[in-house]
Formats: structure tokens, sequence, C-alpha cells
């Protein structure tokens, strides 16, 4: 049982200190807490997968080819001139595609799009469906989206397309067959999957490709990048993988986005009285709590241009450089400067690491390219909306949406795009 104490780290070094003792400390007990508010599981389901049996899942190398094409597809599809809003139009295709990319062809979306919107309903209320104690009244909107969801998935699951999935959620429903889990509960548990399979990395996006278009000197850069070191088979085929290893200027920006719109909280439960760093006891049945937020925003960190979007602040290390007054657009290149890497939370960090961050990565980066290098956006666009305030358990979403013409550049003729890795 809890007790109520929480825990708060603010300091790099230490919150590396707490990912290192996952023996003790347990992120797994947090999710299995959060799960029955979350999707809404029967006390039954509850039980069984609380077992640790239940719960250990083969991580395995993502495929990305399926994701790449269905890009492209769309991509080609977008007419001259076609006024869209930037946030649901990104946000629905990343979506769209990792459905399709982990769930087959016939997944529920595909065959019901209209649970498209049904999912983004329960997603952007699930903090009031969580608190709930009637949530059926008290967030309607939201638990009549994700009950629509249970029964696509319900249909998915009981007619054997789950066959189509990617391997490992084949393995994982397998394993919520012997344990003993009815379709309908784990209908809901492949509703909460979606949660982590995409839409943090639409949101983020959103905000790349709104931090990259509001900057006109960093676009013709950053089209420069990956027009020499991207671009194959006569300037109309992406490499995915030349997009993450030979665009340092894409991904410095990829990452200070996410400094930005995804300083994400770490917490971890504590299952025995643990001592941190020789100095701090953390009693039993307590919560701690690495604070991104706060990591994120802190000047001592990230320097005095902490506020502001800086897209050379991860150019020359991974995890950030520490930039100057005197030059806080250009990031000094030193050891000394390198911010520590426990301060990029946007992952997580330790044994609750994402191990999807890889393929996000390239989810990412691919559709941003793309629309970078193939699309002007017209004048006048009221970019950089204000985020959204109150608290939020993914990355943070724009207020208002963008609206803006999609134009496709003339240089690259009438030609369709590919994607490669």
């Amino acid at each position: 049982m809890l007790n109520g104490r929480t825990y708060v780290v603010t300091s790099p070094a230490l919150a590396s200190q707490i990912q290192r003792l996952s023996q003790t400390l347990s992120f797994e007990k947090i999710v299995l807490n959060a799960l029955p508010r979350l999707v809404g599981l029967d006390k039954e389901t509850v039980v069984i997968v609380q077992d640790v049996t239940a719960d250990k899942e083969n991580r395995v190398r993502m495929a990305t080819t399926t994701i790449h094409d269905h890009f492209a597809d769309f991509v080609n599809a977008v007419d001259d001139g076609q006024q869209v809003e930037l946030f649901k139009f990104i946000t629905r295709e990343v979506h769209d595609a990792s459905m399709h990319t982990f769930y087959g062809p016939e997944n529920p979306f595909a065959l019901h799009p209209e649970l498209l919107e049904d999912f983004f309903s329960w997603e952007n209320g699930i903090v009031g469906y969580m608190v709930g104690v009637a949530p059926q009244w008290t967030a309607a909107a939201a638990y009549s989206g994700l009950e629509n969801c249970v029964k696509g998935f319900t249909e998915y699951l009981e007619s054997g397309r789950i066959s189509q999935a990617y391997q490992a959620l084949q393995e994982r429903q397998s394993a919520h067959d012997a344990v003993g889990i009815s379709i309908p509960q784990q209908a809901r548990l492949e509703v909460s999957m979606c949660l982590g399979l995409g839409v943090n990395a639409a949101i983020t996006a959103f905000w790349l490709v709104n931090n990259i278009f509001n900057r006109p000197a960093l676009l013709a850069q950053v089209r420069e990048e990956i027009e020499t070191n991207a671009l194959f088979d006569d300037a109309n085929t992406i490499s995915a993988s030349a997009l993450r290893d030979a665009c340092p200027l894409l991904n410095s920006c990829y990452r200070e986005t996410m400094r930005i719109v995804a300083p994400m909280n770490s917490a971890r439960f504590v299952k025995v009285d643990t001592l941190v760093a020789d100095t701090y006891l953390l009693r039993k049945d307590t919560i701690v709590q690495i604070a991104g937020g706060a990591l994120h925003t802190d000047a001592a960190i990230w320097g005095p241009d902490v506020a502001a979007f800086n897209p050379y602040r991860f150019i020359h290390h991974a995890f950030g450089t520490k930039t100057t007054a005197q030059t806080p657009a250009a990031p000094p290149a030193s050891k000394q400067a390198q911010v520590h890497p426990a301060a990029f939370r946007a992952f997580g960090g330790g044994a609750s690491l994402c191990p999807g961050r890889f393929f996000a990565q390239l989810e990412i980066l691919s559709l941003a390219a793309i629309l970078v290098v193939g699309f002007d956006m017209g004048d006048g666009v009221r970019w950089d909306p204000e985020l959204q305030g109150g608290f939020s358990i993914a990355v943070t979403k724009p207020k208002t949406g963008v609206d803006v013409r999609l134009r496709r550049r003339k240089r690259f003729g009438e030609r369709g795009w590919a994607m490669k890795m």
C-alpha cells in the first residue's frame, strides 16, 4: 500500500542513480496500478496482469518498411494546394500508419475509420476518464470513444486478424490467452497499447514540422542537409537511415523539439527501503519521481536560452550541449559543455527507457523530412501555437490548430515520393 509520500528528483546525477536501482524501484508497479483506470479493466484481469509471469514481453527490433510505404503513399495522394489543419493532418496519419504497421492492413481503424476520432476522443480526455468516479457521465466523450475502440478490437481478436499483426504483438496476445485473460479484456489492453505505438510520435512530428517551417533560414538549412545526404534515385527517394545517420541538424531539431514538448516524468514505486547515493533514504511503499519538466527547463543545465527553441543545441552531442550567454546560437563542441545524459527525459531512462525510441525516431524524421523537402506551406501561417496547460500523460499538444496550404515544390516535378531504409 502507498503511504502517500512522494520524493521528487530534479538533479541529473541523482536521476542517474535512481535509474540504476531497478531491483528495488519498480516502474512496472506504477504501470500496473494505472492500467485498470486507463482502460477500465475488470478486477479479474487486474489480478492476472499483476502476476509477474503475465507482464514479461520480448522486445524485438521493429520493422520500418511498412510505415515508410504508408507515408510515401500518404504524401503522394496530397493535392497540390490542399488546405489542411496541420496538427490533425499529421497526427491522424502517424496513428493510421502505426496501426497498419503493427496490427496489419485489416486493423480495427482500417475497417472502421470512425474509430480514429473515437480513439482521439478517449486520448484527449484520458485524464478526466482516469480520475472520474463515473466516467460514463463525468468524461462521456472519452468513455464512449474507449468503448467503441474496445468493440473494434474485440471483433479484431475474435476474427483472428491478430495473425496479421507484428510478431511481438501476436506473442503478447498468445501470452494473454495462456494466462486466461478474456477477449474483451484483451481488447482493452490492445487499446492501451495504441497509446504507446503512435500518440507521442504523432504529436512530436507535428511540433518538429512546426519548428522547422516557422524559421525560414533553418528550413533552408534542413532542406539542404536532407537533399545533400538523404535523397537517392533521381532525388525522389528518401533514405531513412541517412536521415538518422547523416543529417545532424535534423536530428538536433528533433531532440530539441522533444526537450520542449516531451518533458516526461519518470515515476518508480519503492519496494523496499532504498539508500540513494549513500545520502537519501527512500522509504518502502512510497513513490519517487524524476521531474522531467524541471530538468528540461533548468537554465543551470541547458544555459540561458533554456526557454527558447535552439536548433543547434544537440548538434554536437546526443544529450545536448549547455549554451553560454556569449554564443547561445552556437553551443560549444567541448566535452565539458555536454549536458548530463540523465537530464534529457523524453524517452525516460534506466529499465523503463522507451523500447520503441529508435523506431519512433525513424518514424518522426521520415514524415517530417518528406514534408520539409517536398512541400511549401505558404505565407501568413500562424506558427508556434500556445502549448496546452494542465496535467498530461503524453507529449504536450497545441492549444489551437495550424492551418496551412500544401504546395508541391516544383523542383521535384510530378513524380511520386518513395522511402527506403
